[in-house]
């Protein structure tokens, strides 16, 4: 499985960065090279045309403060790591799935929930996560980091791997 995920990855990633250029969206990061699959990070002028892409219809609460877009991409059978964040909450919607995601307030207290296209969840600040696709799907998610320290914002060094897969 793992060889045919590899042949397919470049497929994907340039599926999903044409659609993000479709929709006017200026990519900030990306980064494809990730175990588990990658994610395009768009820049804050790209949060309007976000929206419109990928939350129409929803609600996505408080909107005080800084918020930064992205978009993940998992690979079929794979996770992130169980994780959680110093600086940022962040507010997921299924793109494509079926997805798994992990998440509670500490290790005793992990719940999982199977989320569809159209899911949302919300994960507060300093709660673990871990978002995986299905065994036959690539995963894909968008996602608001909503930074919750204004004068030290949230970055990709913002991460407190609890577990991981890929021993990093």
């Amino acid at each position: 499985m793992r060889l045919q995920n590899e042949a397919q990855a470049p497929l994907v990633f340039n599926r999903i960065l044409a659609e993000a250029k479709g929709f006017g969206l200026e990519i900030f990061d990306q980064d494809f090279q990730r175990p588990w699959g990658g994610f395009l990070r768009f820049t804050e002028d790209s949060l309007d045309k976000f929206f419109e892409a990928y939350w129409q219809g929803v609600a996505t609460g408080n909107e005080k403060g800084r918020r930064d877009p992205k978009v993940l991409i998992v690979a079929p059978a794979q996770r992130l790591s169980l994780q959680l964040h110093h600086r940022r909450s962040e507010l997921w919607r299924c793109l494509d799935g079926p997805v798994l995601v992990v998440h509670g307030s500490d290790r005793d207290n992990l719940v999982s929930d199977i989320f569809m296209p159209g899911d949302v969840i919300h994960i507060p600040c300093g709660h673990m996560h871990r978002l995986a696709s299905s065994l036959a799907s690539w995963g894909r998610v968008a996602e608001i980091w909503e930074h919750t320290d204004p004068d030290n914002l949230s970055d990709e060094s913002d991460i407190v791997r609890v577990q991981d897969d890929y021993v990093r």
